[in-house]
């Protein structure tokens, strides 16, 4: 497969169908060049007043890379179960081969350029449980931390029980780990409310990777939850 390098300026892709796919824009500086790829795609669509993700893997090599390019209007319910599927299947398929990547795109404002991010260790648990209930049945696996649980929702993000405004997230969680670690590890779990849109979920995801140290650890566990199931979300 050749390299794959793409200008800023193509903010819409297209599949051989000549289907419209606007990936996300961030200022964010990622991985541009990525050897030995295949692609996934993942459009945005609407069946019956219901809005899907519409599939095309035809063309997935299991001994290569995957680019996930997703529509960034799509919320999370629409395609995290794909994600999930496809995941195993590239890493447990017949021809799978080790150290092959799995990629999200996005458009890169900075260098004006298609770059990507890697999440191959991130695991997907969609069973609408929130992260402090799992840290609390679990409880001897995180005694060691600093545990802070993110909540990210369409109008609102939590730091723990406290409601904070998006512009102020990041110095603010600096702040309250600085104030918090008392020494100690400081672990990051990660909540998203299903009915984020790709956009904003890869905004979250990239702020809270530009943070991690190794005192600042993010748990590999993502918990995507249906706010109608979890009481305590915050959702409002």
């Amino acid at each position: 497969m050749k390299k794959l390098y793409i200008l800023f300026f193509l903010l819409a892709l297209f599949s051989c169908t000549k289907k419209e796919l606007k990936i996300p824009t961030l200022a964010v500086k990622g991985i541009q060049e990525v050897h030995d790829h295949s692609q996934v795609w993942m459009f945005f669509e609407i069946v019956s007043n219901d809005t899907i993700a519409k599939l095309n893997r035809k063309n997935t090599i299991s001994s290569t890379h995957w680019i996930y390019n997703i529509d960034k209007k799509l919320p999370l319910k629409t395609f995290i179960p794909s994600i999930v599927k496809l995941q195993d299947k590239h890493a447990n398929g017949v021809h799978s081969k080790k150290g092959m990547h799995n990629y999200f795109s996005f458009s890169d404002t900075i260098s004006k350029k298609l770059s990507f991010i890697k999440f191959d260790a991130v695991i997907f648990k969609t069973d609408s449980i929130l992260s402090k209930q799992y840290i609390k049945d679990n409880s001897n696996d995180y005694l060691n931390y600093n545990n802070i649980n993110l909540t990210f929702n369409p109008s609102n993000t939590w730091i723990n029980d406290a409601k904070m405004e998006n512009s102020e997230l990041e110095s603010t969680l600096l702040e309250f780990i600085e104030f918090s670690s008392e020494g100690k590890q400081t672990m990051l779990h990660l909540n998203f409310n299903q009915n984020l849109t790709y956009q904003d979920y890869l905004f979250y995801f990239t702020l809270v990777k530009s943070i991690s140290t190794p005192n600042i650890l993010i748990n590999n566990l993502e918990f995507i939850f249906d706010p109608n199931k979890v009481p305590d979300c915050g959702c409002e």
